[in-house]
């Protein structure tokens, strides 16, 4: 389905083989697809005219901890849980950080298996504005002028990797599947940095052909039927045992059972991947 300027440029199915969805944020954010969150309510304000998203935080009375507010995608509008490549990518402007204290502005995706992989602009006081990735540690950090730049996190085969302004600047392998993606503006612990931060231009896209292609080799064989069959046994992707990114959980349930098997039978009987 094509829709033009105002509305999302989408195929909606969240078992699709791909699809893509875009956002100018013209009509504002639209609850269909997007949600508002904050770690604490009244810490920021935020507004969706003109159609540009606008993040700030108005008053310094931080309460301390970790605080943020996010505009996080409904993923299960657009593709469902995502196990194969994908790219998701956000404008910012006006990036407003420069006070003392470490403030950030991110585009995160979460993973099934717990993992996660932030593209971190931010100003850290003792480092002053930079990039990097944040995966449980930092990553590739980079220094910066800019107040306006494009994110961008996107996987292909196992390699996930962090853009910015459209250069790759970090890389990493993961096979889980993509579970959550949003864009925050976000004041570290016990900053009270009077931030902000326009948002546009969301876009992202996905692509699930050949799941069953467990090892990730473009073929559907005997190889991909052993890690289908120890994932089959262990059944329950929670099971501490089950490999990273629940590898045969094929439609996304959290299990790996029958109706995986169906799935995988006839990627292994066409064996080619499209």
């Amino acid at each position: 389905m094509l829709i033009r300027r105002g509305l999302p440029l989408f195929l909606i199915c969240p078992l699709a083989s791909a699809g893509s969805f875009v956002d100018d944020f013209s009509l504002g954010v639209r609850p269909s697809f997007w949600k508002v969150t904050q770690t604490t309510a009244g810490q920021y304000v935020w507004s969706d005219t003109g159609g540009t998203i606008h993040f700030a935080r108005p008053a310094p009375n931080n309460p301390g901890g970790l605080q943020n507010i996010a505009l996080e995608l409904m993923l299960d509008s657009i593709s469902g849980s995502v196990a194969g490549d994908f790219s998701c990518q956000i404008e910012i402007a006006n990036a407003n950080i420069m006070l003392a204290g470490l403030n950030q502005i991110e585009l995160h995706t979460i993973f099934r298996s717990g993992s996660v992989y932030y593209n971190v602009y931010d100003n850290d006081s003792g480092l002053g504005l930079n990039y990097h990735v944040w995966n449980g540690s930092v990553r590739a950090r980079t220094s910066t002028a800019l107040t306006s730049a494009t994110l961008k996190i996107e996987r292909v085969g196992a390699t996930l990797a962090a853009y910015f302004n459209g250069v790759k600047f970090d890389s990493i392998t993961n096979f889980s599947p993509l579970q959550r993606v949003r864009f925050v503006l976000q004041n570290h612990f016990g900053s009270n940095g009077l931030i902000s931060c326009n948002y546009d231009n969301f876009a992202f896209s996905f692509s699930r052909n050949c799941r069953a292609d467990l090892n990730l080799d473009g073929v559907v064989e005997d190889a991909d039927f052993t890690v289908f069959a120890r994932g089959y046994d262990l059944l329950d992707c929670a099971d501490p045992a089950m490999g990273p990114g629940c590898p045969g959980d094929l439609n996304a349930d959290g299990f790996v059972d029958d109706s995986d098997f169906v799935i995988f039978l006839t990627a292994y009987n066409d064996l080619i991947c499209p």
